[in-house]
């Protein structure tokens, strides 16, 4: 089956759907879901779109759940802690990963899915690095990350975390009331803008997983976008660029925060 879904800040927004289409497509067993994602240019973008921008490995899949969809019951959750910033440490190495832990069993989830439910799947995440601070989060913390469940969705713009692997997450939080329709894990993180929030680390190269994210900074993509008569090439980038990226993305915050204030 074919249904929309609307991306937003709430889980809600994410995998809420309006209704089966007309047709089944495909022979693989699995749903088919059209994302409306708000597009993203530059790791500059998903940084001020972010809650907190970190990097380090998949660990285990925690969970499986499908989610039923329903109205948020509160606000989105608000950081109360100090603004943002970026952190200054040195580039970290991407050479190694750490064994992933063992996955749990029992991790099958409650079905496929159907039109009116959306597979997710619930990875745990170590904190090496932060690009972004913010909600307490800090190096060595372990965080659940919930992403469309690609095992038993396709979806264009979703990205599978893969256990063992080093990514670089853009990553919004959500709390009980921003996802009523699951019950498994009362709080956890979602990548902002689907696979725009995802680049694979590797060594001494990052790149992202969405093929919209063109540049590290705004300014820049706007150039690249402009020179449509281009041959398009997937972009590279590092770490350290990311981080330059990040610290781009605060100033400019604290900027628009300190005319705010004059005002």
């Amino acid at each position: 089956m074919r249904f929309p879904v609307a991306a937003g800040v709430a889980l809600a927004c994410l995998t809420a759907c309006s209704g089966p289409g007309s047709s089944a497509e495909g022979g693989d067993g699995r749903l088919h879901a059209d994302a409306d994602y708000t597009q993203y240019a530059s790791a500059e973008e998903v940084t001020t779109a972010s809650d907190i921008a970190v990097t380090g490995p998949i660990l285990s899949v925690q969970t499986k759940e499908c989610d039923e969809g329903g109205e948020p019951t509160t606000e989105p959750t608000v950081d109360p802690t100090a603004p943002d910033s970026t952190d200054p440490s040195p580039d970290p190495s991407a050479t190694s990963s750490p064994a992933p832990t063992s996955t749990p069993s029992g991790v099958a989830g409650d079905g496929p899915g159907d039109p009116t439910c959306m597979p997710m799947v619930f990875l745990k995440v170590r904190v090496n690095t932060m690009m972004k601070r913010g909600f307490g989060v800090s190096e060595g913390d372990e965080i659940v990350v919930g992403n469309i469940d690609t095992d038993a969705v396709s979806m264009e713009g979703t990205t599978p975390l893969t256990v063992g692997k080093q990514y670089a997450l853009y990553l919004t939080q959500l709390a009980a009331g921003d996802h009523p329709g699951i019950t498994s894990v009362p709080e956890f993180w979602i990548p902002v803008g689907g696979n725009q929030g995802i680049f694979v680390l590797a060594k001494g190269s990052v790149q992202p997983a969405s093929a919209n994210i063109v540049a590290l900074t705004a300014a820049d993509a706007e150039k690249v976008n402009a020179n449509s008569d281009a041959p398009s090439r997937r972009p590279s980038f590092t770490v350290k660029g990311l981080r330059k990226a990040a610290a781009v993305a605060a100033a400019k915050e604290r900027a628009a925060s300190h005319k705010n204030r004059k005002k």
